[in-house]
């Protein structure tokens, strides 16, 4: 039987993955990870903020 890479669609099932396949991690790639997030994460949250803000004013119009 093979693995599922993905539960169900949405939310809970993307946090689900993410966890599983963390936790499967060599404690060295889970600091290099979390360093890159740290790195790049604020850069990632403000360009998602920024799409999500344009795609709210092109549906209103």
């Amino acid at each position: 039987m093979r693995p599922r890479l993905t539960r169900r669609l949405g939310p809970v099932g993307v946090a689900l993955t993410a966890w599983d396949i963390w936790r499967r991690l060599p404690p060295k790639q889970r600091k290099q990870i979390a360093n890159v997030a740290r790195k790049h994460g604020p850069k990632v949250a403000s360009r998602l903020l920024k799409a999500s803000a344009r795609a709210r004013s092109r549906r209103a119009k």
